[in-house]
């Protein structure tokens, strides 16, 4: 019982850090990538449900030209970031069986590669349901269409962020929970 209640409150972190970092650029996948390789595929759902929605809520408040396409199309974010936690925990979870022997590159790669698919998966999607579904969206003449360059290159900085920034905190937020148990 014990178990899950660390579980459902480590949940409950990840899904307040995603309101918190859903207003920060290029961090904004943080929680959901930590959810991804540290916790379960349910948990990773659950976050990654949640930043789906974050994504659309912040996108009422904004005036991107994604932001735009979001209010009027607002299944794609929901959608498209939904998928993250998920590719990114299959990633997580295929790299670490595939690797048998213990030692750092078994803690830090299965790590690392789920930061990275999550991160791609969510630039890719979301950026391939815009231009499919909502290609003329935009503010003024800057429609969805002309903008994929610099989503393109937002995503490669998210990328760099991701992959940099996850695997550290991850360790050592399982070394925190083995350490208590957990």
């Amino acid at each position: 019982m014990q178990r899950k209640a660390k579980s459902i409150a480590l949940c409950a972190v990840l899904v307040a850090l995603t309101a918190v970092f859903g207003a920060i650029p290029y961090a904004f996948l943080i929680p959901v990538l930590l959810a991804a390789v540290t916790t379960d595929f349910k948990t990773s759902f659950v976050v990654s449900t949640f930043f789906g929605i974050v994504s659309l809520l912040y996108s009422l408040m904004g005036g991107s030209v994604v932001a735009v396409a979001f209010v009027a199309n607002p299944w794609i974010p929901i959608v498209g970031r939904i998928l993250v936690g998920p590719a990114a925990r299959g990633a997580y979870v295929l790299v670490n069986k595939a690797i048998k022997k213990e030692g750092k590159l078994k803690s830090v790669l299965p790590r690392t590669v789920g930061a990275a698919v999550g991160s791609l998966a969510n630039t890719l999607i979301v950026v391939s349901l815009l231009v499919l579904f909502a290609p003329n969206a935009g503010l003024e003449e800057t429609t969805v269409v002309v903008y994929v360059p610099i989503m393109l290159i937002s995503g490669a900085i998210e990328f760099a962020v991701n992959v940099l920034c996850v695997p550290p905190i991850a360790l050592a937020v399982d070394k925190v929970r083995t350490r208590n148990g957990g």
